[in-house]
């Protein structure tokens, strides 16, 4: 959810939190100016701040701790590889009640008899020609069973520990326009991934039923019969909501707590990548998951992964949809098996480089009274309680990030023109 940003003022607003803080720094210099190195400079400034936080995360953090006599939320490891399992769990209930369902139906309209197998002929043909009713009711119960466990999980105060406030609408642009970089980078380490895989699994065939398991294949079999805006209910919004909840909500939350910023996005992330099944699938998604939690922790905002998630999923269902109603030529749109030109590559990720600096230029912090952050004894992303008087601040950036970001954006949509299929 994107709120307006406030305009640069010169006073400090008397609310608890602060959309807008007045830059730090000048930015008063033309955006192309003699300075060529400035980009350069903040790109070295980024990266001394990302090694100084995971430095203090990594020895400060911890006796932190112990002198705030604070303990870190869970889960802990263990506890998030059973919340992983629970995943699994959780999708199989929901294709079990499909299942039931189906059972139910066919008895009571009479589409099939008392014989065992012609049930289960039944039920097979019905699962055959519905499976978005079936990955709906899988997603649908998914959803209601994270909400759940994770509302219980949380105990008091919820919502300020997930983080529900408005990010600023120059981050949603900016998410925005990410979406076709990261949608073409992901899909390069699919197919990286899925080539390796499949010479692997040459040598050791029950291995090639994992083949079986590949999302975009039942994506694309989905769009044939089915409408974009059921395609996005199940495909799109259902997961963004349930995966960002569990992963970055919960399991995200103990592990930055309890392992620091780096560690705890990578394991979060290997974790959403496992998942997803398919390893060619799991190499893909890893990277997308970081990002995903680095929007988050920038941010503070749980709607920015989730919002990050939901679009990245749209987008792959759109494009298979698509390519079931544009003429033949269009059939290479969401191809993961067509390799991607390596100048669309090489611009894609500058451009989301650029975008990771800019994100941490302008990252959301919570101010006291005395100029300190406000922390609650561990690596967080929550909101303060309401009787904690912290002002809420977002520094802007320089303005030649802005200007990088635009250009980097502006060179990969011409690589993207350039040296896209059948344009080369």
């Amino acid at each position: 959810m994107a709120a307006p940003e406030n305009p640069p003022s010169d006073d400090t607003e008397p609310e608890a939190f602060q959309a807008e803080n007045a830059p730090t720094d000048s930015s008063d210099s033309p955006i192309f100016g003699p300075q060529t190195d400035e980009l350069a400079l903040e790109l070295d400034q980024f990266l001394d701040d990302a090694l100084q936080t995971a430095q203090r995360e990594a020895s400060g953090n911890h006796s932190d701790l112990s002198s705030r006599n604070v303990l870190p939320p869970g889960p802990g490891l263990l506890e998030s590889v059973a919340w992983m399992f629970g995943v699994f769990g959780a999708h199989f209930l929901g294709i079990m009640l499909f299942l039931i369902c189906a059972v139910i139906y066919l008895i009571a309209t009479s589409s099939v008899g008392q014989n065992p197998d012609t049930v289960r002929k039944g039920i097979t043909s019905f699962v055959e020609t519905h499976p978005l009713e079936a990955a709906g009711v899988e997603q649908a119960v998914f959803l209601l069973i994270g909400l759940v466990a994770v509302g219980l999980r949380l105990g008091k105060r919820p919502l300020e520990k997930l983080n529900l406030q408005p990010f600023a609408m120059t981050t949603g642009i900016l998410l925005f326009i990410c979406v076709l970089p990261l949608a073409l980078l992901s899909g390069e380490f699919y197919r990286i991934a899925f080539e390796g895989w499949s010479l692997f699994a040459d040598q050791i065939p029950i291995l090639q039923r994992f083949n079986e398991m590949q999302t975009m294949e039942i994506v694309k079999d989905m769009a044939e019969n089915n409408s974009l805006w059921s395609l996005v209910l199940v495909i799109a919004v259902f997961p963004a909501i349930g995966e960002e909840l569990i992963f970055r909500g919960m399991i995200g939350r103990g592990l930055i707590a309890r392992w620091g910023l780096v560690p705890g996005i990578v394991i979060t992330s290997i974790m959403f990548g496992i998942v997803h099944t398919h390893p060619a699938h799991i190499i893909a998604v890893i990277p997308l998951g970081m990002f995903m939690h680095y929007v988050y922790y920038v941010t503070r905002s749980f709607w920015a992964p989730i919002l990050v998630h939901f679009m990245n999923n749209a987008f792959a269902v759109t494009m298979a949809k698509m390519a079931t109603q544009l003429p033949e030529s269009a059939a290479s749109l969401g191809d993961e098996t067509q390799p991607v030109h390596p100048v669309i590559l090489v611009s894609a990720a500058l451009f989301m480089v650029v975008v990771c600096v800019q994100l941490w230029n302008t990252r959301v912090k919570y101010v006291t009274s005395q100029g300190e952050e406000w922390t609650p004894g561990y690596t967080s992303t929550e909101r303060p309680p309401a009787n904690v008087p912290v002002t809420m601040q977002r520094e802007k950036a320089p303005a030649v990030i802005y200007a990088a970001v635009a250009l980097l954006f502006l060179i990969f949509m011409v690589a993207l023109g350039a040296f896209s299929p059948g344009q080369a």
